[in-house]
């Protein structure tokens, strides 16, 4: 079965782990089995005066090909993000950049809307931090889960 020619543009909304919420777009190439997006996101949990930026770009690629929807889309990826972080809390600020790969799964709702499921390891790398502080209260793993979901549209 051959996946039928959806090129171009889609625009998402959803909730990361380490992409907070976040909004932005994807491109999908001709051959329908690529994409590429850019997302910015965040929040604030002013019961911990904690606060995220967060800028995710992310590669996508169709696996198990002969496998597509009602709507014929492909409905396994894996998805390769980069997120560029920025948190800030009482005790601490942080500069990192995640590398996640993980494996993604389409579901469609119709012929316009899909929610999209993805989980893999965030494995990250800490580019500065600044402590406001002298407690120690932690830091980031190198390697940590992280999961997301998205409302496509």
């Amino acid at each position: 079965m051959e996946a039928q020619n959806h090129s171009g543009f889609d625009y998402f909304v959803g909730y990361g782990y380490y992409e907070g919420v976040h909004f932005g777009a994807s491109y999908q190439f001709k051959s329908d089995t690529q994409s590429i997006s850019l997302a910015l996101g965040g929040f604030y949990r002013p019961e911990y005066d904690e606060m995220l930026y967060a800028v995710t770009a992310s590669y996508n690629i169709a696996i198990f090909r002969k496998r597509t929807d009602s709507n014929n889309l492909f409905k396994w990826h894996l998805n390769n993000k980069f997120v560029f972080w920025q948190m800030e809390d009482e005790y601490y600020k942080w500069i990192v950049v995640s590398f996640i790969p993980s494996l993604c799964r389409q579901f469609s709702i119709n012929q316009k809307l899909k929610i999209s499921v993805d989980a893999g390891p965030a494995l990250n790398l800490v580019l500065y931090n600044e402590r406001k502080t002298y407690e120690e209260v932690g830091w980031p793993y190198h390697v940590y889960p992280n999961f997301s979901i998205r409302l496509i549209f």
